[in-house]
């Protein structure tokens, strides 16, 4: 009796631990995500500065935010992979330190290109952040409690990509774009609690060294990424036959990249192409609608960030609403809530578009609080398809996927406002300038309707089946 009452107190111990633990790995990420997210954005409200500070052109300066966008892309895939080879402990710590650096280069920088090289430095730290914030919940939250988790991480991304731009104006206003690094460096604080608490895992080593894999991938996203910025058809032609090259590497290869074994998985399949069209939509959205506050509505700056701000507080502090409802009702009742609110979100801003700016502003809660539902529920689905030694490189992949829609789906909505019809589809809807706007709404609307057949064919239709073979005689 005395031993099994010491056995029930070990173990009662141990879910205590195990509880603070999870917290503090969850506190930390809240901590590092702001650094890495706000960071894509910030420097956008500074280029104007640096290109009179340094005598550069405009075109030539947005290589500022250009370069960064492109490490984090590739960042992305990387270090999933590697995290399956070294830890999420390691590549913490070589991100913030990497991260750190950039930032002091960046601070004492005189010159553009050593500019050039500290943006460099701090995206190849700031891309390990968001791969491994969806990694940590997987490997270290229990399951019952990874869906609140993933809500906590997806609300901390969401408003640190919202209030990036405007933190980054107040303190280039306030100061000097140079601020901005320092504002950066004091991530070098998080050091001692991410030796500290993230735990040191025991994985199976293998032979990492792939360079043409990795050459030809960094190849596929760098002309791909400038492709898109640059709408160039020759970068892109060289993008896919390097992609095709790599598809053909990896499939000989006997330590791939990416395991082409992964994409034989019909829930993975899926949950990438769920994750792709809402993170290209929720961006799209978000890209076009301060064009429609300045364009048709004539605002200034200060209008449109407050218009802009309600839905993305909303879905800060929705999303860890929306990981509770995971817990508790599961993925499919989260996925259906959220292409529903999503859904009604973009009708609506395909009707109020050129009628009322309020009535956009509040358009945005549903399809911003939409987006931060689906998020977390994805890649609690799509984690649960991997094997032990796989889950760095398919999150890796899937996050990659999300930031190239992204990519994509910027360059086709702004090309589609110069060259869609200003006349609505949608019934009532105001024609002039706003038509425009109100016809991308839609086609993002039809877009989200291809999440509802993955859906209903993923998580319906089979459980249906199912439960049909259940009921049949004999089974």
């Amino acid at each position: 009796m005395r031993n099994l009452l010491l056995r029930n107190k070990n173990t009662s111990e141990n879910v205590i631990h195990l509880n603070i633990q999870e917290k503090r790995l969850i506190q930390l990420l809240c901590i590092l995500i702001p650094f890495s997210a706000m960071n894509i954005m910030m420097f956008n409200v500074a280029l104007s500065n640096i290109s009179e500070e340094l005598n550069v052109s405009l075109s030539a300066t947005s290589w500022v935010v250009t370069i960064f966008g492109i490490v984090y892309a590739i960042g992305a895939l990387v270090y999933g992979k590697l995290a399956d080879l070294y830890g999420i402990k390691k590549l913490a710590l070589f991100g913030v330190i990497t991260f750190s650096i950039g930032s002091t280069v960046g601070l004492a920088s005189q010159d553009f290109y050593v500019l050039i090289v500290s943006r460099l430095l701090q995206g190849m730290g700031a891309s390990s952040i968001p791969t491994l914030s969806m990694l940590i919940p997987v490997r270290f939250v229990q399951k019952e409690r990874r869906g609140r988790a993933l809500g906590i991480v997806a609300s901390t991304l969401a408003f640190s990509g919202a209030v990036g731009p405007i933190i980054g104006g107040f303190i280039v206003g306030a100061w000097h774009w140079k601020a901005l690094f320092l504002f950066s460096l004091a991530i070098v604080c998080t050091l001692p609690f991410v030796y500290k608490w993230i735990p040191t895992e025991n994985l199976k080593k293998e032979n990492p060294h792939n360079y043409i894999g990795v050459g030809l991938l960094i190849i596929t996203i760098i002309t791909f990424m400038l492709s898109i910025t640059m709408l160039n058809l020759l970068l892109l032609f060289i993008s896919m036959s390097a992609f095709l090259v790599f598809m053909i590497h990896q499939k000989n290869s006997v330590i791939p990249i990416i395991p082409l074994t992964l994409f034989r998985k019909r829930d993975y399949r899926r949950g990438i192409i769920m994750g792709g069209i809402n993170a290209a939509v929720n961006f799209g959205v978000l890209l076009i609608t301060p064009l429609l506050f300045s364009q048709v509505y004539h605002l200034n700056e200060t209008w449109i960030g407050v218009l802009l701000f309600p839905g993305a507080i909303s879905a800060a502090f929705l999303g860890y609403a929306g990981g509770n409802l995971i817990d508790y009702k599961g993925n499919r009742f989260v996925m259906s809530l959220s292409i529903c609110l999503t859904s009604v979100g973009l009708i609506a801003l395909s009707y109020f578009s050129g009628y009322s700016a309020i009535g956009v502003s509040i358009c945005l809660i549903f399809t911003s609080t939409g987006y931060i539902f689906m998020q977390p529920t994805l890649v609690n689905w799509v984690s649960s398809t991997f094997e032990s030694n796989e889950s760095g490189v398919g999150m890796g992949v899937y996050s990659l996927n999300n930031f190239l829609s992204t990519a994509v789906s910027g360059a086709i909505a702004s090309t589609m406002l110069d060259r869609i019809s200003q006349v609505p589809i949608i019934p009532f809807a105001s024609y002039g300038s706003s038509g425009a706007y109100s016809n991308v709404y839609f086609i993002f609307f039809v877009l989200t309707l291809v999440n509802v057949l993955l859906l209903y064919s993923s998580m319906y239709r089979y459980k249906y089946n199912d439960i049909l073979k259940e009921d049949l005689p004999g089974d």
